[in-house]
């Protein structure tokens, strides 16, 4: 009786997936300049700077419903975060500087992947991490929007 050995084809051996995280970096570090770039001008707008713009409101909920969602000022928190307005940030939307956090860590943490992807090294895998900030986050998010309801 012979025993063969089936090797994988190249097309069956998972590879890594490094254009994940060239989106997920390039869409961080838009994110963060983007928080940099733009400004706040009272409770509701963000203004484009040179242009003196104001964008136009994105939140479905507020539109269709008049109540802000779980996420409403996140944008203004960024912005607040990034123009060193903590306590501006908070009143948009607490969960802000969290998210805010996890958007910066993205730099560094894809930038580490990409290069061990190069050099053939296994990707991190920070899923259970991930799953944990996510639901603080969630809670938080959660929280704070129960409270601008009651």
């Amino acid at each position: 009786m012979s025993s063969s050995v089936v090797m994988p084809l190249d097309s069956d051996v998972p590879r890594p997936k490094w254009s994940f995280h060239i989106i997920m970096l390039s869409m961080a570090v838009v994110v963060t300049i983007l928080s940099f770039v733009l400004y706040t001008d009272g409770p509701h707008d963000v203004v484009i700077p040179g242009l003196n713009l104001a964008l136009p409101p994105t939140c479905s909920m507020q539109n269709m419903a008049g109540i802000d969602c779980p996420g409403c000022g996140l944008t203004r928190s960024f912005i607040s975060i990034a123009h060193g307005k903590l306590d501006a940030s908070l009143a948009f939307n607490p969960a802000g500087i969290l998210i805010f956090g996890v958007v910066l860590f993205q730099i560094p943490y894809r930038i580490a992947q990409l290069w061990r992807i190069r050099r053939g090294l296994p990707a991190w895998n920070l899923n259970s991490a991930s799953l944990w900030i996510w639901g603080l986050i969630g809670i938080v998010l959660m929280v704070q929007w129960i409270g601008k309801l009651v």
